[in-house]
């Protein structure tokens, strides 16, 4: 049986709760929607509206940090061959060096969806990478799909977050919690706050 998604509410009012004490912080995202014919892992089969969809559910969860993120663009981006030299290396870098440099953004955040990989998802600079099987142990009260859940993980980390040891923690792997404490709040919107002034600087004109 699936568990419910608590979150439609929970994080609405909290937003609105939050909204009141300080500013929504808003990021862009870029989407990259893995492509190679070559590469089965690094294929994915999501679309433009499971993105939207998956985005949506992002932004419930992290309404209880005051934080939003705004689609910049959704891309369909083709895998690169793979070097000769990389192919001993970790999983982690062989994945990342797939993603050509020049299709990621300077201001937004970079999430690439794959097929798959060995962990649902990972973060070691960008880009974030998600599997698209991605599987999680359900806990109660948590999270209704995977894809949300783990895009909204690995944003974390993108924020500073670490793991926690707290199944219903948005910070636990493996688990469908959702869940933020005050201190990690105040560590993502620190983050946030810092990757605004970046992009403000990325953006001016030459």
């Amino acid at each position: 049986m699936r568990i419910p998604f608590l979150c439609v509410f929970f994080c609405a009012a909290a937003l609105s709760a939050f909204a009141d004490q300080e500013p929504v912080l808003t990021l862009p995202i870029r989407v990259h929607l893995m492509q190679s014919e070559a590469n089965p892992a690094m294929h994915t089969t999501l679309v433009e509206a499971d993105v939207r969809r998956i985005v949506e559910k992002v932004n419930r969860i992290w309404s209880q940090a005051g934080i939003q993120f705004e689609i910049e663009s959704i891309q369909a981006t083709q895998a690169i061959a793979l070097q000769p030299s990389l192919r001993l290396k970790p999983e982690f870098d062989r994945v990342k060096a797939m993603v050509p440099k020049e299709s990621l953004s300077a201001a937004a955040i970079d999430i690439a969806y794959v097929k798959t990989v060995t962990p649902n998802g990972f973060y070691y600079g960008e880009p974030i990478v998600v599997k698209d099987t991605a599987k999680l142990r359900e806990v109660e009260g948590g999270l209704d799909e995977p894809l949300p859940r783990v895009t909204s993980h690995e944003i974390g980390h993108a924020l500073g977050l670490k793991h926690r040891q707290n199944e219903t923690n948005l910070m636990q792997s493996g688990t469908t919690g959702f869940s933020l404490n005050d201190e990690e709040i105040t560590i993502a919107r620190q983050k946030a706050l810092e990757r605004l002034k970046k992009k403000d600087v990325a953006v001016q004109p030459q």
